[in-house]
């Protein structure tokens, strides 16, 4: 069973205009290097970083490293996994 906590992180995450945009790029394009997102939006380093672990933390994103790159992708069988559980909740 899912903890509150984790549908929390993941509706908090979802909470802002930023990630969002992150999630669609991620959608659009598959994995992607952190710095070629924070190209795209223009983001400071610091606050590209700050979403992307808050996406990660919340199950919607996910990492893997290259070296001392950093790729990011949408991880659906988390995020399906969070969205049937919160299912028997509300229902």
């Amino acid at each position: 069973m899912i903890k509150n906590d984790n549908y929390i992180k993941f509706f908090k995450a979802l909470a802002n205009e930023e990630r969002i945009e992150i999630i669609k790029l991620l959608k659009k394009n598959g994995e992607m290097f952190a710095q070629d997102i924070e190209r795209h939006f223009y983001l400071e380093q610091s606050t590209t970083s700050h979403h992307l672990n808050m996406l990660k933390k919340a199950g919607i994103t996910k990492s893997r490293k290259d070296g001392r790159k950093v790729f990011y992708s949408i991880d659906i069988n988390s995020i399906k996994l969070l969205l049937d559980s919160f299912d028997t909740v509300i229902f």
